[in-house]
């Protein structure tokens, strides 16, 4: 168990884990289970951010820099995700050409517009919901539990999807093509056994991130004939991003 996460801490974050070699195809099919225990650590980050800032920094200022955070930890890795989908799905080509911008590393005009987008947003929430708490910071569940809900929604796609390429490239194939019911059940059990003591609103908020999974699976296998290492970060951030809207309503 300790190995596939620091398997998936050292993947999916700029933290020293140093895993052993490189993983089977097996070993990366594992990857998308412990999703949310990587979000879990992440989070924990994040908490500590506000418990040292909090005193000290006015609400939108500490919201950035936990936003900022997560963004140094995972080195952009799912916002790139997030911006390469952009690019594909609003190009109006067809799939073929679709999966060519995907692997294009340069950014585009829709590309740029979800980076920004999506930073706006979680330091809009998180903001919001510093500022209606009573010692100034946003609730635990926000701070914990957000990159918890973001990961589900990927392993939902992860679980559910099958990979976009049959060649066997690119860095989610692997984790598509061997991850399964499993590792899906494993996700939503340790995402569960976070959520559940904080309460109706927060499990809310872990419901619709996965069935925003559920959904995404479907519009990633339309647009693009299945799912991508792109797509997988692209579906974080938006599981994410769901997970703080549903909280700021129910909060």
């Amino acid at each position: 168990m300790f190995r596939n996460l620091f398997n998936t801490l050292a993947f999916l974050t700029i933290l020293p884990l140093n895993p052993r070699g490189t993983l089977t195809p097996a070993e990366m099919g594992r990857l998308p289970g412990y999703y949310p225990l990587a979000g879990l650590v992440l989070g924990g980050f994040s908490v500590a951010l506000a418990l040292v800032g909090g005193g000290l920094l006015p609400p939108a200022v500490l919201a950035t820099m936990i936003v900022v955070c997560q963004l140094v930890l995972t080195r952009g890795f799912h916002l790139d995700g997030l911006a390469d989908a952009a690019d594909a799905l609003l190009s109006h080509k067809d799939q073929e050409k679709k999966l060519a911008i995907l692997k294009d590393s340069h950014l585009g005009t829709f590309g740029v517009a979800a980076i920004v987008l999506s930073l706006m947003l979680k330091t809009t929430i998180l903001d919001s919901l510093a500022r209606g708490a009573d010692n100034g910071l946003p609730p635990l569940p926000a701070l914990l539990l957000y990159p918890v809900w973001g990961r589900l929604a990927a392993s939902v796609v992860a679980a559910v999807g099958s990979p976009a390429r049959a060649d066997g490239t690119g860095l989610g194939f692997n984790m598509v093509r061997h991850g399964g019911r499993r590792e899906l059940l494993f996700a939503l059990a340790t995402s569960l056994l976070a959520t559940v003591f904080f309460g109706p609103a927060p499990l809310a908020c872990l419901a619709a991130s996965f069935v925003l999974g559920l959904v995404l699976a479907r519009v990633w296998r339309a647009a693009l004939g299945g799912v991508t290492g792109d797509l997988l970060g692209a579906s974080v951030e938006l599981g994410e991003i769901l997970g703080l809207l549903a909280l700021a309503v129910l909060w």
